[in-house]
């Protein structure tokens, strides 16, 4: 039911602006969000940013003064709000309101729409269908989103919430649907592939998802079988933020809740891996080494948080990084050797295991490193990225912690380029629809550029700027812009040009080639099209001073 309309409500006027364009307020409390959002939308046919607000009183007050034509509005506000905002606005003026959250429970949908908003939109969502959610209310019709749809057909017929772990195992057949989830099928497409009719597979999904957080409680009511071993290295995590840290400590040091052992080290995992070990964490998912229980090889297995499951836009962008790695196969790149769900509905993926240190690491411990190894470390990453390049995928990342060096038997210096979770397939949005979203911004901002920052469409010469700041930073020990703030970091990348290498180089006592100099310094114009077109141009001229 995506973008589903309404009648227009008689004599019902439109609000254009002088010239014609679709007047809008953004709403948003985060400034990363609110700034992506502006630059996503100020290139968008008929519509105009006309002011910004970050609380719910500066929103009530923005839309009385400015009277815009549609307000995008977020839920979670200082002051009061999304809601509470709506209300206010809506009993003032007749400007149209459309929620942008990443929230899909019943009650703040039920809320947001009783509260007046002609539309709810989620925050994953294009910005071409942003664009058509607010041309839609504009002209007098409601917008919900396709996974909104979803979430309002949810009714009394729910799993029970006393269901015990035995009964949620997940069948065949809901391992097939998940799995079509992951690969990003409509609901339409899986009612198709499973014979059901579309109004049953609806409140089906909100069963199986739920049925899948369930499972997550049981999971962490489990017990490991691991100690701390050669083998085995137990780990703590933080339910809230999902920090991990070693098994002596207790307490959260960020949300001062009291941390739960890991279950998934010493456990059994996908029927044939023995989990070793955790290797890192972040927000999205876990990293953790193990052990294949047959042929004793050492793998690297990336799993998704399980709450996140029930995220259908995390859940194609983890498939994403796997499908983007899959199908590159190269000597700089980390290899992805499988990808799945697990019987308890844990979305992972299966990669080579390479012992090794992050260039990030490297950098710190040494503050720069010297011209011959930083040049040959150079070599390999435009090896890799431009093999992402000739299969038209762009990085979107690249910066040192998404570089792995490690060396070989025969003592040989090697570089693998890590994690496409932001990469990106450059076709045709009709043929492959983006997962990019208005005000989102993927990507590091300290090493993003200009283009990448504005939300614009990227091409190789986008991670060529990043590859320039990931020069710059290994020469030197820091980045050309060290920043207090993500916003300050965006506003410098689009605004002002790199401090000159050479200036860095003396304030830090390093000796840096000329030519090399001039090299990084080309890689980081803020025309896209000054500076190196392909990592094959970048990797001649490097290896002109090699």
């Amino acid at each position: 039911m995506e973008g589903s309309m309404s009648q227009k409500a008689p004599f019902e006027t439109k609000s254009f602006g002088g010239d014609g364009l679709i007047r809008v307020l953004i709403v948003e409390d985060q400034e990363v969000l609110r700034i992506g959002l502006k630059y996503s939308l100020q290139y968008a046919k008929e519509i105009e940013i006309v002011g910004m607000a970050n609380d719910g009183p500066t929103a009530v007050e923005s839309a009385i003064k400015l009277k815009p034509s549609v307000i995008l509005m977020d839920i979670g506000l200082p002051g009061f709000d999304g809601i509470e905002a709506t209300k206010k606005i809506k009993e003032q003026i007749k400007s149209k309101i459309v929620v942008l959250t990443s929230r899909t429970d019943d009650k703040a949908i039920y809320a947001a729409l009783e509260a007046g908003a002609e539309g709810y939109c989620l925050k994953d969502a294009s910005t071409e269908k942003l664009c058509a959610a607010i041309a839609s209310v504009h002209s007098g019709a409601t917008w919900l989103d396709d996974e909104i749809s979803k979430a309002l057909l949810k009714n009394s017929k729910m799993a029970d919430p006393n269901a015990t772990a035995e009964r949620l195992a997940l069948s065949e057949s809901e391992l097939k649907v998940l799995a079509m989830l992951l690969e990003g099928a409509s609901s339409t497409v899986i009612a198709d592939a499973v014979n059901m009719p579309h109004s049953e597979l609806q409140t089906y999904l909100r069963k199986l998802i739920q049925k899948v957080s369930f499972t997550k409680t049981s999971l962490e009511k489990g017990t490991s079988r691991a100690k701390n071993s050669s083998e085995f290295i137990v780990s703590k995590m933080c339910p809230v933020c999902n920090l991990r840290l070693g098994e002596e400590s207790e307490i959260c040091p960020y949300d001062k809740c009291a941390l739960q052992i890991d279950h998934l080290i010493g456990s059994q995992f996908a029927d044939r891996y023995e989990i070793l070990s955790l290797l890192g964490a972040g927000t999205s998912g876990a990293v953790y080494k193990a052990r294949h229980r047959y042929i004793q090889k050492y793998v690297a297995i990336k799993v998704l948080h399980t709450e996140h499951v029930a995220d259908i836009g995390m859940l194609k962008r983890f498939r994403q990084e796997a499908a983007a790695a899959s199908i590159l196969s190269h000597p700089n790149i980390l290899h992805v050797i499988d990808f799945g769900l697990s019987s308890e509905g844990q979305a992972f993926m299966i990669m080579d295991y390479i012992g090794g240190t992050s260039l990030d690491e490297l950098i710190v411990r040494h503050a720069g490193l010297p011209a011959k190894p930083a040049i040959d470390i150079f070599l390999q990453i435009c090896d890799g990225l431009g093999h992402a390049h000739d299969n038209n995928i762009i990085h979107r990342d690249v910066k040192p912690n998404n570089v792995l060096v490690y060396d070989t038997d025969d003592g040989v210096l090697r570089v693998k380029l890590v994690d496409f979770g932001t990469a990106k397939l450059v076709v045709p949005d009709n043929l492959r629809p983006g997962l990019t979203a208005p005000g989102q911004v993927f990507g590091s901002p300290t090493y993003m550029s200009p283009e990448q920052c504005m939300g614009l469409d990227l091409e190789p010469s986008s991670d060529i700027y990043s590859m320039g700041t990931l020069m710059y930073e290994s020469l030197v020990g820091h980045p050309p812009f060290v920043t207090d703030s993500i916003v300050d970091a965006m506003y410098k990348q689009i605004n002002e040009d790199c401090p000159p290498l050479s200036e860095a180089a003396r304030r830090s006592g390093k000796q840096i080639d000329v030519r090399l100099q001039a090299i990084v310094m080309k890689a980081l114009r803020k025309d896209r099209y000054k500076r190196h077109q392909t990592t094959h141009e970048l990797k001649d001229d490097l290896l002109k001073i090699a």
